[in-house]
């Protein structure tokens, strides 16, 4: 079986769609032999080099990298000279397939939350979404809550919709957290202790509450500083005037975009992961921060409550008051960091990449009767 992916955000420094597939692409280079061949379609020059090579694997490069015209002209002709048996996109379908197609929907949030969204992204995801919805042969999306926004937002038969986990990668797991403290330190400058946040710079992560938050727990004395991992976004800059406002550029930290090999020694390192998102439809840092061993606060509502699956302390993401004292008592009480911890690492278990890999597997065989 011949089965096209497109892999454009390769690369990209995306954060959660780029991970999705890079981790996918890792795992289906793991598999078994199962007579499949995957050609993959990268469009960013860095993007190449993500790819883990696989003699099952052909690497092919689509451009340019606009969607505009990837999406409705170069993919429909390289379907043409290909003759896929499946192609598996990433949100929007092309036109003119031949092929069955697969779309992953990690989310809708567009639709219950605009605000969050620039005009361009809500005027050409609100056409263009509910379009692909109902003409892919099949939808994978990354949870329970996702799909359930689908199928009541865009009338489609919940058995067309399969929800495959996310998984953190193997490397992301309890290490030396005197190594790892050391490390960032001369690497980034970034002393212990701290909280960490992982994730882009925009409204819909919450970090102007999270700021504010942080400094209640300043005004309380605590030495924690909180670092901040991820590119700007969408209105970063309102982050970044909120913390001259409130004359924390001392304590708070950007550390932008941070390598992936960096990743598991940040989360090691911290005291706690903060992720007080307001919507996700998944929240992949979460189950990071779980298997490095690191207890966890988030949001209750939308996939994260879901995701946390009881292994950490939720805050309500609206309030202010109620982040502050999520966080307080982890810094303040060394046996409820050990609890959550525990409980983080067992609530990891249950999402494996490999298995998630397999099930992606069978949804492209199932789409073809094989």
């Amino acid at each position: 079986m011949k089965i096209g992916i497109d892999a454009h955000t390769l690369g990209s420094k995306s954060s959660g769609n780029e991970s999705y597939y890079l981790q996918l692409l890792q795992e289906l280079a793991k598999a078994p032999d199962n007579g499949n061949q995957y050609i993959i379609y990268f469009t960013l020059e860095n993007g190449k080099e993500k790819i883990p090579a696989a003699s099952k694997f052909v690497i092919k490069r689509i451009r340019p990298a606009t969607p505009y015209i990837r999406i409705p002209l170069s993919f429909p002709l390289e379907f043409q000279r290909a003759k896929l048996d499946v192609f598996h996109a990433q949100f929007i379908i092309p036109p003119f397939y031949t092929s069955k197609v697969i779309t992953t929907i990690p989310d809708i949030l567009f639709e219950s939350h605009p605000e969050f969204f620039t005009r361009a992204e809500n005027f050409r995801f609100r056409i263009l979404m509910p379009w692909s919805a109902r003409r892919a042969d099949h939808i994978i999306t990354v949870s329970q809550a996702s799909k359930n926004e689908i199928v009541l937002r865009y009338r489609i038969d919940p058995r067309k919709i399969s929800v495959i986990d996310e998984a953190p990668r193997d490397e992301f797991r309890p290490m030396d957290r005197e190594h790892c403290t050391e490390r960032i330190r001369a690497k980034y400058g970034v002393g212990s202790p701290f909280l960490l946040y992982v994730g882009r710079i925009n409204p819909r992560k919450n970090l102007l509450r999270l700021i504010e938050a942080f400094s209640i727990l300043r005004r309380k004395s605590i030495p924690h500083r909180l670092v901040i991992v991820g590119k700007q976004d969408f209105l970063a800059r309102h982050v970044m005037q909120r913390v001259k406002d409130l004359s924390l550029e001392e304590a708070v930290v950007f550390a932008g975009y941070v390598d992936w090999d960096d990743m598991p020694v940040f989360y090691n390192a911290a005291d706690v992961f903060v992720y007080p998102s307001i919507c996700e439809g998944f929240g992949l840092p979460v189950v990071e921060a779980m298997a490095c061993g690191v207890p966890v606060v988030t949001s209750y509502g939308s996939s994260l409550e879901e995701v946390a699956g009881g292994a950490a302390a939720l805050a309500d993401p609206l309030s202010v008051d109620s982040i502050a004292n999520a966080i307080e008592p982890l810094l303040s009480h060394e046996h409820l960091r050990t609890s959550l911890r525990d409980k983080g690492l067992k609530r990891v278990k249950d999402f494996d990449a490999a298995r998630s890999a397999q099930q992606t597997i069978a949804v492209y065989h199932k789409l073809t009767g094989q």
